[in-house]
């Protein structure tokens, strides 16, 4: 058996100097556990637009302080977070940080690369949605993806995936070898449990102005997610005038939202229907903890995070059954075809009024996930750093590309 090496590992910090979503906290947890369970290597952040290290993890207390600084630099205004960003870039010039150069590995969390002679690199795809559903996705980004991803994809050491189904839609759309993928589950935060602390709860209800019994879809604001199709099926229920949930959309506003509050009106929903807007990652668990059911009829995931944090706490699930939704809720969901209404909202109907079923559910889900764990992510994660370090370094034909995505 191969003996690790010690390493030292460039890591692309842009999503750590952004609002947390799925891939900020998919960052951070992966180098909270880095760090605990390999002190020995070396860790870097670098800003890659920028191509510079300026943040040296020597142990794991510098962390939480770290990524309080980006978090607050991702809450400036532009010119200001652009000025941050400069005085980082200059900073890391006159305390002589290590050059991306001298580290033997460059990991990037989420798709952006950059290649060097001398460099091995591992990158992370999430999902290849912008394949799918184009249409969906902001321009620029899109632009980027067509033309970027597949060369990054072909340069890149090796691949890690959140799932088999991303792994199949890599091979598929980005034509690289099959043993150059390497599937990682991302875990779940262990915050995320079942909570009966009546105090704690109603504070969370009380801060984001929550109904007595709802259910809940935690995620952006966008049409890949269904959030329209999700309306309408809820709009059926509603129907029923014995029907008393509320629904709570809470998440952040994404791309091609506008015509949501249009249809809420035109629903008649207003009054039943409350859009939180971001929440607070410490709020997260009590908000699951409020909610009758979890609801996530996306069109596509590349794993769907929401799933398995609802799961931990024990609230039951409705989600599709499509992509890798069903690779991820086993058999402790219930599955629908999210492009029927009728569907969805006899899903929801069901995992509401059939009590054996959602205790069912609730067990098994509770289960399910425990599979899902970021110590465990962090320790398969780096034994693929470690695969990549010691291949021997393909030729150095054309590995001068970098990403410029702003």
């Amino acid at each position: 058996m191969a003996i690790n090496q010690r390493m030292k590992i460039a890591i692309d910090a842009l999503p750590l100097m952004m609002p947390k979503t799925g891939i900020g906290f998919y960052t951070h947890h992966l180098l909270s556990e880095f760090i605990r369970i390999a002190p020995e290597n070396e860790y870097y952040l670098c800003d890659i637009l920028w191509k510079q290290i300026f943040y040296n993890l020597i142990k794991i207390e510098d962390f939480p302080t770290m990524a309080e600084t980006f978090q607050h630099i991702s809450g400036f205004p532009h010119p200001l977070k652009i000025v941050s960003r400069i005085l980082l870039f200059l900073y890391t010039r006159t305390t002589g940080a290590k050059k991306i150069e001298n580290t033997d590995l460059f990991f990037g969390p989420n798709f952006r690369a950059i290649f060097r002679d001398s460099l091995k690199t591992v990158i992370t795809i999430h999902d290849m949605a912008h394949e799918y559903y184009p249409e969906n996705v902001d321009e620029k980004l899109l632009r980027h993806l067509k033309q970027e991803l597949p060369q990054t994809a072909r340069l890149a050491t090796l691949i890690i995936t959140d799932s088999q189904n991303t792994k199949m839609d890599v091979l598929k759309f980005l034509n690289v070898p099959e043993d150059k993928v390497k599937v990682i589950y991302i875990g779940v935060d262990k915050t995320f449990r079942p909570i009966n602390d009546p105090i704690v709860l109603e504070a969370t209800r009380k801060k984001y102005h929550l109904p007595g019994e709802f259910i809940l879809y935690l995620g952006a604001i966008q049409p890949r997610k269904n959030i329209a199709g999700l309306i309408g099926a809820y709009h059926l229920l509603c129907q029923d005038p014995g029907f008393k949930y509320h629904l709570v959309v809470a998440g952040g506003v994404g791309w091609k939202n506008q015509d949501i509050s249009r249809l809420v009106v035109e629903l008649g929903l207003k009054d039943r229907i409350i859009f939180t807007g971001y929440i607070s990652s410490l709020d997260l668990p009590n908000l699951y903890n409020l909610a009758a059911a979890f609801i996530y009829p996306s069109f596509y995931e590349g794993f769907g995070l929401p799933v398995v944090e609802a799961m931990a706490c024990g609230i039951p699930v409705v989600t599709s059954n499509n992509s890798s939704l069903p690779e991820v809720g086993g058999d402790a969901v219930i599955y629908v075809n999210p492009h029927s209404a009728d569907e969805v909202a006899n899903g929801i109907r069901r995992i509401l009024s059939d009590k054996e079923l959602r205790s069912q559910c609730i067990a098994r889900g509770l289960e399910r996930a425990k599979i899902f764990s970021w110590e465990k992510c962090a320790s398969e994660t780096l034994t693929v750093l470690n695969e990549a370090n010691r291949m021997v370094m393909a030729s150095p034909d054309s590995k001068s590309f970098t990403w410029s995505l702003q």
